[in-house]
């Protein structure tokens, strides 16, 4: 394949380009700038994404297997239109702002230290992920599957008890309230 790279190591500015169709496998992208690039129907496999601007980014059938972002800028992503067929990845310290993962199953997924302001996890499948120190300010669970999922150092979580299923999920006691909140009820300490 033609536009296929293996075991390579990038640090460039792709911003607007065209990467549709390129193929990744064990490759490292530090300090890269994608912002508005078009990665559909694009292949990363065993990919790390270290300090990028992933923001605005178009990953329409793209697939991302066993990737992690750590210390990237993820700005109105929607990954709710990649590829679901394997799909695993990470995200540690990074901003996920305005990005979708509607309807995608996201199963044992890590989310470390990161934020999700305004990020639709509407119908996802999150069962046994990990929120380790994630700033959930406004972040959208709607029939959302959150069993077993450790949400016990994160913050600003506002979930709907009654429209997502939460069976064995972990919280802190300061986040009850916003457990709480679509009943109308306040507490106070």
């Amino acid at each position: 394949m033609k536009n296929t790279f293996l075991e390579e190591t990038f640090e460039a500015n792709f911003s607007e380009q065209n990467q549709s169709g390129f193929s990744y496998e064990y490759c490292v992208f530090r300090n890269c700038d994608f912002s508005k690039t078009n990665f559909s129907e694009a292949i990363f496999e065993s990919c790390e994404f270290i300090g990028c601007n992933f923001s605005n980014v178009q990953v329409s059938k793209a697939t991302f297997q066993e990737v992690q972002f750590v210390d990237c800028k993820i700005l109105g992503v929607r990954f709710d239109q990649v590829n679901s067929i394997g799909l695993s990845f990470e995200f540690v310290n990074s901003t996920l702002d305005f990005s979708s993962f509607y309807l995608l199953d996201l199963r044992k997924t890590l989310f470390k230290k990161s934020t999700f302001m305004e990020t639709d996890f509407t119908e996802a499948n999150l069962t046994d992920s990990v929120f380790d120190s994630c700033d959930l300010k406004q972040t959208v669970f709607e029939n959302t599957i959150l069993k077993k999922v450790n949400f016990l150092t994160s913050f600003n979580i506002k979930i709907d008890l009654e429209n997502n299923n939460l069976r064995g999920a972990s919280f802190s006691l300061s986040e009850t309230p916003g457990l709480l909140d679509s009943f109308g009820i306040k507490i106070q300490a």
